[in-house]
């Protein structure tokens, strides 16, 4: 059999990839392949000369007319960088060889400007190849590794660096399988890789940092550019407020158990003042003399220090997480019944009507904790006595579906609207007059709202201004969670839905 002839020069030509133009001893076109049409980006002629195919190409190639054999030139056409090569034919005649360069060209430029940057920045910087060696680092990172000049060139990554978690804990040794797998991860993915490490000084010496690896194609190989982060400050600076966490902590355990510990304490002699001093007003109470006003004094002033005493211990209580809420069954109608029974008679006191108005919507079962319940609406219902000089106060009840809603609300001069974010803070009370003749610690619509809370509700100021006073409580109808505390108090949960919210 007769073999086939191989491919001439010609036909190898109009396979190649890179663009070949062929120009005659005088000068003009003899030959151009299409790789050659399509990056100079029009048909080439037959018969057109140098010159001409070159002042067609613009200005910026004006130097292919004097490029001469041996030489490269980069020329920009269509937005493209364009290596051309130029070689001698046998005869006098001119080879041009083209490529394109400018996915390459600006890789090195982009890398040679970065490299530029880091090599006098103050971040420590490295370049590794796939294999784990360093090719080069800059002046930060050998003094922070404690290296002389261009001794880290070389190296392996595995002599310097101990990978770690995320938190520097469980640190661990990677084998040469291991970092090369990582490495070649990184590069096929083509996006930033970011780990924690321990860095080996050259004494021996380690430090925990942040690296991030970049991968960028330098020449025909893909290096990875490495940055190193010193991480000692900051995981100090962690560390110091994590013991300073701890310590104001436990500070504020204390406090709150010493609080507990001398509230018991000075209630138990205070019960026993307050016995007595009731027992005295029943044999001298009626008398128009000193004595019954005396025990009267005494009565008031002990019956407020022990209100003073049990907010304090209810304060701790909250701040350590132990107050405990027992969950019953529950007669919302039934209890504010018999607070208007019980609130009556001191409203009337001051000339004013207590109003329980009619509930509305269908009663349903309702689970929570009575005597809890009970301490929020004896404390706004006091409020409302207390800062209402004229007028009257209401307590009101609605029953919706899943939750009931009970309002108090009162006819006093209310309280202006810049202190509405106020109301609900510890030891909070407005500088007037009226709060300095009827006292208090500023800790009821504070406790208030943490109780309310633990009963998985909120609480709200409906009405602050002008017209008097109005706060809503809403509840669920079952509090999940029978004793303990079952949520976190001071948690915000309270939201504005066309009214004002008092959690915020």
């Amino acid at each position: 059999m007769q073999s086939q002839p191989g491919l001439s020069p010609a036909d190898l030509a109009q396979r190649l990839p890179i663009g070949v133009v062929v120009f005659r001893p005088d000068r003009t076109l003899g030959m151009a392949n299409p790789a050659a049409t399509r990056l100079l980006g029009f048909p080439l002629a037959p018969g057109a000369t140098a010159d001409e195919i070159v002042a067609r190409l613009g200005p910026a190639s004006t130097g292919l007319s004097a490029l001469t054999p041996g030489n490269k030139l980069v020329v920009l056409v269509g937005g493209q960088l364009l290596e051309v090569e130029a070689q001698a034919l046998d005869g006098n005649g001119l080879l041009w060889l083209i490529d394109d360069k400018s996915e390459e060209l600006r890789l090195r430029s982009q890398l040679a400007e970065e490299a530029s940057l880091l090599a006098h920045s103050n971040e420590a910087f490295l370049v590794v190849d796939q294999n784990g060696v360093i090719r080069y680092a800059n002046a930060q990172c050998e003094r922070e590794m404690g290296y002389d000049q261009g001794m880290l060139i070389g190296m392996s990554l595995l002599e310097l660096e101990r990978a770690c978690s995320d938190t520097f804990d469980d640190s661990q040794q990677l084998t040469l399988d291991e970092l090369r797998l990582r490495l070649h991860q990184v590069v096929r993915k083509g996006t930033v890789f970011r780990y924690n490490a321990y860095q080996r000084r050259r004494n021996g010496s380690e430090f925990p940092v942040e690296v991030n690896m970049r991968p960028y194609k330098m020449s025909q190989e893909t290096v990875l550019l490495t940055t190193i982060r010193d991480e000692s400050r900051r995981l100090q600076h962690l560390q110091d407020l994590v013991q300073a966490k701890a310590a104001a902590e436990a500070a504020n355990r204390a406090k709150s158990a010493f609080l507990a510990i001398t509230s018991h304490e000075l209630r138990t002699p205070l019960t026993s003042i307050i016995g007595f001093c009731e027992l005295l007003k029943l044999e001298h109470g009626d008398e128009s003399d000193d004595l019954a006003s005396y025990l009267k004094l005494i009565a008031e002033s002990s019956q407020s220090l022990l209100n003073i005493i049990n907010d304090i211990l209810d304060l701790s209580k909250i701040e350590a997480k132990t107050m405990e809420i027992k969950v019953e069954p529950v007669d919302p109608d039934h209890l504010l019944d018999l607070l208007a029974e019980l609130w009556g008679p001191r409203a009337g006191a001051k000339r004013l009507k207590l109003d329980r108005l009619p509930s509305e919507g269908a009663s349903r079962p309702f689970y929570s904790d009575a005597l809890r319940l009970r301490q929020v609406l004896d404390n706004l219902i006091n409020n409302a006595v207390k800062f209402t000089d004229r007028g009257g106060i209401q307590l009101h009840l609605v029953h919706q579906e899943d939750a009931i809603e009970v309002t108090v609300s009162d006819s006093g001069r209310g309280i202006p609207e810049e202190h509405h974010g106020q109301l609900f803070q510890p030891f909070w009370q407005l500088a007037d007059a009226t709060t300095r003749n009827t006292g208090g610690t500023g800790l009821g619509l504070y406790i208030c709202r943490q109780i309310v809370q633990l009963l998985g509700g909120t609480i709200w100021l409906d009405r602050g201004h002008v017209e008097g006073t109005s706060f809503t409580i809403r509840l669920p109808r079952n509090v999940q969670g029978q004793t303990g505390l079952h949520r976190a108090v001071g948690v915000d949960r309270a939201s504005k839905s066309g009214r004002q919210q008092a959690a915020r």
